[in-house]
């Protein structure tokens, strides 16, 4: 979708120059949020620019679906929160994404929904809470180690 501002970030995952992409799979890109508010927040982003994932052919929303289980999994191995939140929200950007989100026990409100959050509402809203280079880096190696434990195909072109 020529429109589509999913569509128009994820070519930076094609040419190679997306800061935050993590790995190339099967059915999606799996990108970390730039917001880093909780540490390893990963989005998956699905290949095909659909708005739901009832919207995607049946054999490839059951592999979605694997893939998207598996990276949250990885989430989970990579960075041992104490729960990982799955959303597929969509209402701003009609590209079906996943925020796959670990919460800790020392999250300012661990109990509470990630947008009752004002600190991390504030961070996103302001495009604020970017890890520096050394630390996204780090993030992305333990995200890429993990996945690469799971049950997924990784592209790895360069």
């Amino acid at each position: 979708m020529a429109t589509c501002q999913i569509c128009q970030d994820l070519q930076t995952s094609e040419d190679g120059t997306d800061p935050w992409l993590v790995a190339r799979l099967e059915t999606g890109y799996v990108r970390l949020a730039p917001t880093q508010y909780f540490r390893g927040a990963t989005f998956f982003v699905a290949r095909e620019c659909v708005r739901e994932v009832f919207d995607l052919p049946p054999a490839t929303r059951q592999r979605h679906l694997a893939e998207m289980s598996e990276v949250a999994a990885s989430v989970h191995r990579a960075f041992a929160p104490r729960k990982v939140n799955i959303e597929s929200l969509g209402n701003g950007v009609p590209h079906l994404h996943w925020w796959i989100t670990p919460r800790y026990d020392s999250d300012p409100r661990p109990t509470g929904p990630i947008w009752e959050d004002l600190e991390f509402l504030r961070l996103l809203w302001t495009n604020g809470g970017h890890p520096d280079a050394d630390e996204r880096a780090s993030t992305k190696s333990s995200l890429l180690a993990a996945l690469r434990a799971a049950d997924v195909t990784i592209d790895e072109r360069a």
